[in-house]
């Protein structure tokens, strides 16, 4: 069975949850059916991805693209046109290579990129779509076409459609409701993460008299909530109690690490906060706290987490989105809420000076998570269902479909030539134009004479 994968990143700095999800179902795919072969379609120019599936011997071929879902819906006109005539150009050059080799099935990695599925449905080939992120919600994205016609869109163009938790597939059920929505929990490989985990700290994450020692693993960024962390430590610093943060993940926004650090010395604890940066093995940061946090607000099913838990560390996340799944509060770690501070400053002040608490949620957290990883929600599932869309009937768009995706790029083509057939064209109506006015005068001179 030939299957295209369709990639929404390059992973400039480091592989996300969404794209080490894909590469760990499609390996499980390999180890289960030998003769089944992948074929990704991911962006351009080389990343991280392009570098981990090279590793893997696997095939791929790279488009410029970008997606239906954004960083803002207010972009100036000359760059939204630029990049939907690479969007376009992108989506033929998909159509071409479907056509090239006809797959017998195209999955699409999370909701950014819809190039593939538009690709898929011209030529009427099966095609199921991975939802791994709220979009909006967790990563402050904004839908070109708004929220509720973006997910009814990704329900009409696919035959199956998955989600990473249920709290995601409850989510988008409000939009895709002639569908099943089948919950796949991200796959991790436990005795991997285990001899990661036993590795040295390439730098000391935490310093002598630590108190309660935190880590929080994830990029830096105000949508992932670091500074909450850091202003609970600071409220608990305050009552007394001594706790020290370990932040690991490299930042994006220029000097965010500088704003983190500035914030922490604001709360008294400049001292004992350490930022470590992006890490290719962060599982020792992980192995040398007492309890790890994932501070943003929602996420959509929280990979980080399940890893925290299987390393045997109590967690707390939020109470809203995936996080809440994994989380037994008070048996495997702690619920905080997103909108009332005081609840993560509890949570934490709940481990502080309790090392027999922190070690039974620890265990009872491992337990749970080894559990889940064993789910029904399974990859093995998620791959039976894509097995069963083989030669299955497959929706196919109009055929004026595909002389739609062609125009910008003969535009493009026009613009490239300075834009002369538009000359020629104008000018040749111009000219027609003046011919008809001056004939006008010698018409009526003869009607005149005639009479």
């Amino acid at each position: 069975m030939l299957v295209y994968f369709v990639n929404h990143s390059i992973a400039p700095i480091n592989l996300g949850g969404a794209e080490r999800s894909l590469i760990q179902l499609v390996q499980d795919w390999y180890d289960r059916d030998p003769e089944f072969e992948a074929v990704f379609i991911t962006k351009h120019p080389r990343g991280q991805f392009i570098k981990a599936i090279e590793e893997k011997g696997w095939a791929y071929k790279s488009f410029r693209y970008r997606g239906w879902t954004i960083p803002s819906v207010d972009a100036p006109l000359a760059e939204v046109t630029y990049f939907a005539r690479e969007d376009y150009a992108s989506t033929q050059g998909i159509i071409a290579l479907m056509e090239e080799r006809r797959p017998d099935l195209v999955v699409t990695n999370s909701i950014v990129a819809p190039w593939g599925a538009f690709a898929a449905k011209v030529l009427g080939i099966p095609h199921a779509w991975f939802v791994r992120e709220y979009g909006d919600l967790d990563h402050g994205l904004a839908f070109q076409i708004g929220r509720e016609r973006t997910f009814r869109d990704i329900g009409l163009l696919s035959e199956a459609v998955f989600a990473n938790s249920i709290a995601v597939r409850d989510h988008i059920a409000q939009y895709i409701v002639d569908k099943p929505i089948q919950v796949v929990y991200p796959k991790v490989d436990v005795a991997t993460l285990a001899d990661k985990a036993a590795a040295a700290p390439t730098q000391e994450p935490f310093g002598p008299d630590a108190g309660l020692k935190i880590s929080v693993v994830g990029r830096l960024a105000d949508t992932k909530g670091q500074w909450r962390v850091i202003d609970a430590v600071g409220a608990l610093e305050k009552r007394g109690i001594r706790a020290s943060i370990c932040l690991v993940g490299s930042w994006t926004d220029p000097d965010y690490d500088v704003q983190l650090m500035a914030r922490a010395r604001a709360a008294g604890i400049g001292e004992r906060v350490t930022i470590v940066g992006e890490q290719d093995n962060p599982f020792p940061f992980v192995a040398a706290a007492d309890v790890c946090v994932t501070a943003s607000s929602i996420e959509a099913f929280g990979r980080t987490t399940l890893e925290y838990m299987l390393l045997s560390k109590p967690s707390i996340v939020s109470e809203d989105g995936g996080g809440a799944e994994l989380v037994s509060d008070g048996e495997t770690g702690a619920l905080f809420s997103p909108d009332d501070p005081a609840t993560l400053v509890e949570a934490l002040e709940g481990y502080a000076g309790q090392p027999d608490r922190i070690r039974a949620h620890g265990a009872a957290a491992r337990e749970r998570a080894v559990r889940m990883t064993e789910h029904e929600y399974s990859n093995d599932a998620a791959i039976d269902t894509l097995l069963a869309l083989e030669g299955a009937p497959a929706y196919k768009l109009p055929e004026i479909a595909r002389y739609w995706f062609a125009l910008p790029g003969h535009y493009s083509e026009m613009m490239k030539t300075g834009g002369q057939t538009t000359i020629r064209f104008v000018a040749t109506r111009v000219k027609g134009r003046l011919r008809n006015l001056a004939k006008r005068p010698i018409a009526v001179v003869r009607r005149v004479v005639g009479r």
